[in-house]
């Protein structure tokens, strides 16, 4: 490299680089004869020098494809000398560069200092999973599929989930481009991760099955699509348009879902927060007071007063304790962050702990009737309320048909018609 170029470029000045130029026009093409070559884009990729970098990337793109006698690129030296941004703007300009072979792997470097750029995509709406398919880079495509099913930071689930099943703008996703290619090691692969959605329409009406019975592929990768539950279009519910499901009129369960929704998103960290902490309280001392053991007494030797006592115990004490009981197990499952893995894990720790105090209160007395009778109480309850809700939708849902003389009269008109 010419001694005055390297020197400008260390220095990051373009209006320098730019006067060199005017001296010398071939300056740069003679720094591109060789086909392995320590480049001005090397330099300033090695010293982050962005405005440098990204001017050589105009004036000569090819200096970015090639390798330096230590077998680097210059993406690669950003990489290896941590300057992070200077590499997204090399990898936003020209997204290919990730794939050039170079010495060690680039790719999972790049994916180490950069773990955010898995969801960027270029121009053509393709992420570095799409790139790697069309390009039938097997070995790079198993590093993406590993790097995102072994991800564990905040947003690990919705990155895989959104990377899996992206489409570019054709509306394909990387499955479908491996069916079009007929990679069958390929199509293996992305099967391998749950979040794939195998049966995702392309612009063309297409799933990745019907894409491949289209081409003629081969039956073999056909099968293992269909096994892992691939399915043509055909065959799945028609998906309804937008404006013809907001015409329709919401239903109970949507109203119910709608309601929970807002008062969620309604609520603030904190105050959720300290709600959870309230409801936890209050499961705990209702259960234990359902837990705590009570000598029984035969129903032959209970006297009046007893019964009396009995059934104020049982209706008033154990109605609301009960009340309280389900009533906090309840908010705590509307205050849950959305997600079925939440819901369910809930249920399955909620489920025996409702069960475990139903059966504590049962067992510490031994009439059978007080107690249905309590528990009737708390189940009314839930009842009304539920009735009330249910109200509260139908008025919501009543088609209002408006006064055509109030109408004219607000609209300034005082004239019958």
């Amino acid at each position: 490299m010419d001694s005055r170029l390297l020197l400008i470029t260390q220095s990051g000045s373009v209006d320098a680089l730019y006067s060199l130029i005017q001296k010398n026009p071939c300056i740069l093409q003679n720094a591109d004869v060789l086909p392995i070559m320590h480049t001005p884009l090397h330099e300033a990729s090695s010293m982050g020098m962005i405005d440098m970098a990204m001017e050589l990337m105009v004036l000569k793109p090819s200096f970015a494809k090639k390798l330096n006698s230590d077998g680097f690129s210059p993406l690669h030296l950003a990489i290896e000398n941590r300057q992070t941004e200077l590499a997204l703007e090399l990898v936003k300009f020209d997204p290919s560069l990730v794939r050039i072979h170079g010495r060690g792997d680039l790719l999972t470097e790049f994916l180490l200092l950069c773990p955010d750029s898995i969801r960027d995509v270029n121009v053509n709406g393709e992420t570095a999973l799409h790139i790697t398919v069309i390009n039938d880079r097997y070995e790079e495509l198993k590093v993406l599929r590993g790097w995102l099913q072994l991800m564990r930071n905040n947003h690990a689930s919705s990155t895989e989930n959104h990377v899996l099943n992206k489409r570019d703008r054709q509306g394909n996703t990387a499955l479908h481009l491996a069916a079009y290619k007929n990679n069958h090691q390929s199509v293996k692969q992305l099967l391998k991760c749950m979040s794939l959605n195998r049966n995702i329409l392309n612009k063309s009406g297409m799933t990745a099955l019907d894409v491949l019975r289209a081409n003629g592929q081969s039956i073999e990768t056909e099968k293992i699509v269909q096994k892992a539950g691939g399915k043509i279009a055909a065959s799945l519910s028609q998906v309804e348009k937008k404006s013809v499901f907001l015409r329709k009129q919401v239903t109970f369960k949507e109203y119910c879902s709608t309601r929970m929704a807002r008062f969620r998103s309604g609520v603030s960290d904190g105050t959720r927060n300290a709600l959870l902490v309230i409801t936890a309280l209050i499961i705990t001392a209702t259960y234990q007071t359902a837990a705590q053991p009570q000598e029984k007494k035969e129903l032959h030797d209970l006297t009046i007063s007893d019964l009396k006592q009995i059934i104020l115990e049982i209706v008033l004490l154990w109605g609301f304790n009960t009340a309280a009981f389900f009533l906090a197990i309840a908010l705590t499952f509307i205050l849950l962050p959305v997600g079925r893995v939440y819901t369910w894990w809930f249920i399955a720790i909620a489920g025996p702990l409702m069960c475990s105090y139903t059966l504590s209160v049962y067992m510490k007395y031994s009439c059978p009737v007080i107690f249905k009778f309590a528990y009737l109480m708390v189940f009314s309850g839930f009842v009304i309320y539920l009735l009330v809700f249910y109200m509260r939708w139908k008025r919501t849902t009543q088609k209002k048909v408006p006064n055509p003389k109030t109408e004219l009269l607000s609209g300034g008109l005082n004239t019958k018609v």
